[in-house]
C-alpha cells in the first residue's frame, strides 16, 4: 500500500508551518492501521517551503513495486494502486498536466503531483483509489486517506501538531441508510472526495478547483450478432491488457473464485492471455460458490484452493461484532459498515491476488436488480438510494439527503436509465468499494481488472440497456474461454437467455447451463440471520453509544428496530454499530482483543 499527502499554500509568499508538517508525519499512524516501523517514507518540499508531497509505502523495495516518490527536475510524483504499463509513471511525471494523460492509461490508481507551482491530485474513472481534499489556514491538502487530509488541515486551522478529529455528523445520515456514502462527503469536517475522472488542482496564487474530465459517450445498440461481437472487442482487449500486470510477479496469481459471473470472466481473461493463476474459494462444503468455483478451475485446467468456514454443532463461529466494527472503522475511516468484512493488517505478502470486484460496470450497475425500468420505477429507486429509512432519521438529516435526491432526479430527466449505472459507479464503486480496495492493497499486491481505467471506459462506451442484458459480458467470456460457455452460474442464468435460448440449436447447451438448486444452509448468511446473543451486543453498544449519534437518529425508532429478533433489516444494525464506534472514538484505541467469539445457529 502507498499513502500520499500533498500540501500547498495559496499565497506564493506563504510557507507550510512546522506544525502542519509534524502533524502529517504523525498522522499516518492515525490514518492507516499499520505499524509505524513498517513504512518506507519519502518527502519532497519545494525550495520556497510552500509546497510539499509526502508519501509512505509498506511494499517491498524490489520490482515491480515503485519507490514512494518519483522525481524529474522540479516535479515530484506519487501514485496509489497500480498503473497498467511500464513507462506510465514517466508520462505522468513529465506531461504538461497528469490529469490530461490519465484517460488513456490502464490500471487502478490515483495520482499526486507537486512542483513549485502547486499540487494536482487526480482520480481514475472508477476512483476506487480515492483522493480527498481540504482547505484550511491558507493551505490546500490532497490525500489518499481522508484522515490524513483532515488532521493536517486541523493542524493548519488550530496550530496544534496533534489535533483530534472533528466529525461531520450530518454527513453520516447516508451511512445510517446504506452503510456507505452516496455523496462526496466524508465523516470528517471539511474533507470531501474528488469525483470520478476528476482532479483537485491547487496553483499557487489561484483558487483551488475541481477539474472534471468527460466520461465516454455511449454508442447505439448493435443491430446484429456480428456487430455485437465487433462492439465488445475493445472491452475484451482491455480485459486482456488488464491481466498483464500479473506477469510482473514470479508466482501465479491467486484469483478469488465464486459461482458468479465476474470472477469467472477474470479467469477467462487469464486463461486467454496465458497468465499463470489458480482459484481460491471459501464457504461451506455444499455452497454453490465452492462447488462451481472448483468446476470452473477444472474446466480451465488450474488448481482451486478451498477454505471451509468454521462450523460447530449446527452453528457458525464468528468474531465478536465490536472487534469487527473496530477493525472496519479503522481500516475504512468510517466510510463502510461492519456488515462488510475487511482484512486487518498483516506483513505485506507480494503474492499477486485478484477477484471479480467491480464487474457490475459490465452489467449496468444498480440496473442489475432494478425490475421496473419505467420513469416511476426509477424515481422509486432514487428515493431508496437517497431517502431510505426516513423514519430513523431526524428532520434535518432527511432534508440534507433530499438535496442529493433532487439533483439525481433532475439528472434522470436528461440521462434516463444511465443514472442508475452512474450512481453505482460514483458511489457503490467509488465510495463503498474504495474502502475494501484500500484494505487489500495494505496486505497484498492486489489487482482489480474490472476497476482498470481502460476496462471501465470500454464498458461505459457500450449502451447501458445492452449491458443490462448481460450479452456483452457473455460475448466476451465466449471469446476468451469458450469451454466455460455451458458451466452454470449460482442463482440465475444470463439475463438475455433467462427464459429460453435464442434458437432451437442452442437448447442442449441452455439446459446444461441450468443453475444448481440451493442446498439448505449453503446460502446461510450469519450477518443477516443472527439470534438473541448477537442482538444483545447491538443493543448495548448502539443504545449506549455517543449522543452525537442520536442527533441524527430517532431513538424510539432505533429501539424498536433493535428489539426485532430475527431482524427485518439486519444491515442497519451493523451500520449503527459502526457509527457508534466511529463517533465514540473507540476506533482510535487498541482493538479490544478480550471479547469472546459468538456462535450463530445455522437454520
Amino acid at each position: 500500500m502507498r499513502a500520499c499527502l500533498a500540501v500547498s499554500a495559496r499565497d506564493p509568499e506563504q510557507k507550510i508551518t512546522h506544525e502542519v508538517l509534524a502533524t502529517a508525519r504523525w498522522a499516518i499512524a492515525e490514518a492507516v492501521p499499520a505499524p509505524a516501523d513498517r513504512w518506507r517514507t519519502a518527502e519532497w518540499i519545494s525550495p520556497d517551503g510552500g509546497t510539499a508531497l509526502l508519501a509512505w509505502s509498506n511494499e517491498p523495495e524490489e520490482d515491480p513495486f515503485p519507490e514512494p516518490l518519483l522525481t524529474s527536475g522540479d516535479r515530484v510524483l506519487a501514485y496509489c494502486g497500480y498503473l497498467g504499463d511500464k513507462g506510465d509513471a514517466d508520462l505522468l511525471l513529465t506531461g504538461e498536466t497528469p490529469a490530461g494523460d490519465l484517460d488513456d492509461l490502464g490500471g487502478c490508481f490515483s495520482v499526486f503531483r507537486a512542483g513549485p507551482g502547486g499540487i494536482e491530485a487526480a482520480t481514475s474513472v472508477t476512483r476506487a483509489c480515492p483522493v480527498y481534499y481540504a482547505e484550511a489556514g491558507g493551505l490546500r491538502f490532497a490525500a489518499s486517506r481522508a484522515l490524513l487530509a483532515h488532521l493536517a488541515a486541523r493542524a493548519a486551522a488550530t496550530g496544534r501538531s496533534r489535533p483530534a478529529p472533528a466529525y461531520d455528523v450530518m454527513a453520516l445520515q447516508s451511512m445510517v441508510r446504506h452503510g456507505f456514502f452516496v455523496s462526496d462527503e466524508t465523516p470528517f469536517e471539511g474533507v470531501r472526495a474528488v469525483p470520478n475522472a476528476a482532479a483537485f488542482v491547487a496553483r499557487r496564487g489561484r483558487a483551488a478547483e475541481i477539474v472534471r474530465r468527460p466520461l465516454p459517450e455511449q454508442g447505439p445498440r448493435p443491430r446484429g450478432r456480428g456487430e455485437a461481437r465487433e462492439r465488445v472487442e475493445p472491452l475484451a482487449e482491455a480485459l486482456l491488457a488488464a491481466v498483464e500486470p500479473f506477469r510482473r510477479h514470479d508466482r501465479p496469481m491467486r484469483l478469488a473464485l465464486s459461482g458468479g459471473r465476474d470472477s469467472r470472466l477474470i479467469a477467462a481473461a487469464c486463461h486467454a492471455a496465458d497468465v499463470p493463476f489458480f482459484g481460491a474459494v471459501h464457504g461451506l462444503p455444499e455452497s454453490p460458490d465452492v462447488v462451481l468455483a472448483q468446476r470452473v478451475a477444472r474446466v480451465l485446467g488450474v488448481e482451486c484452493e478451498v477454505t471451509l468456514d468454521r462450523r460447530r454443532s449446527g452453528a457458525v463461529v464468528v468474531g465478536h461484532p465490536l472487534r469487527r466494527a473496530h477493525a472496519l472503522v479503522r481500516m475504512c475511516e468510517g466510510m463502510n459498515s461492519a456488515y462488510e468484512g475487511v482484512n486487518r493488517w498483516a506483513p505485506f505478502d507480494p503474492e499477486p491476488r485478484s477477484s471479480g470486484s467491480g464487474g457490475e460496470r459490465l452489467r449496468g450497475g444498480f440496473l442489475t436488480d432494478q425490475k421496473d425500468l419505467t420513469r416511476a420505477g426509477v424515481h422509486r429507486r432514487l428515493k431508496t438510494i437517497f431517502l431510505a429509512q426516513r423514519e430513523f432519521l431526524s428532520e434535518d438529516a432527511n432534508a440534507h439527503a433530499q438535496r442529493f435526491h433532487d439533483e439525481w432526479a433532475d439528472r434522470y430527466e436528461r440521462d434516463g436509465l444511465d443514472v442508475l449505472d452512474k450512481l453505482h459507479m460514483f458511489y457503490k464503486t467509488g465510495r463503498w468499494l474504495a474502502g475494501s480496495h484500500t484494505a487489500t492493497l495494505m496486505n497484498w499486491a492486489y489487482y482489480h481488472p474490472f476497476l482498470d481505467n481502460r476496462v471501465a471506459r470500454a464498458a461505459l462506451a457500450l449502451p447501458v440497456e445492452w449491458r443490462l442484458s448481460e450479452e456483452p459480458a457473455a460475448l466476451v467470456m465466449e471469446m476468451l474461454a469458450p469451454r466455460l460457455r455451458d458451466v452454470p452460474f449460482d442463482g440465475r442464468r444470463w439475463r438475455f437467455e433467462e427464459r429460453r435460448p435464442r434458437s432451437l440449436r442452442a437448447w442442449p447447451g441452455w439446459r446444461r447451463r441450468a443453475a444448481p438448486p440451493a442446498r439448505g444452509a449453503a446460502g446461510f448468511n450469519w450477518r443477516r440471520s443472527y439470534g438473541p446473543e448477537l442482538a444483545d451486543v447491538f443493543r448495548e453498544h448502539i443504545l449506549d453509544g455517543p449522543p452525537e449519534l442520536f442527533s441524527i437518529l430517532d431513538r424510539g425508532a432505533v429501539e424498536r428496530r433493535l428489539a426485532e429478533v430475527p431482524p427485518r433489516r439486519p444491515g442497519q444494525s451493523w451500520h449503527l454499530l459502526s457509527l457508534s464506534v466511529l463517533l465514540s472514538g473507540l476506533w482510535r484505541e487498541p482493538e479490544p482483543t478480550d471479547l469472546p467469539d459468538i456462535e450463530v445457529p445455522v437454520p
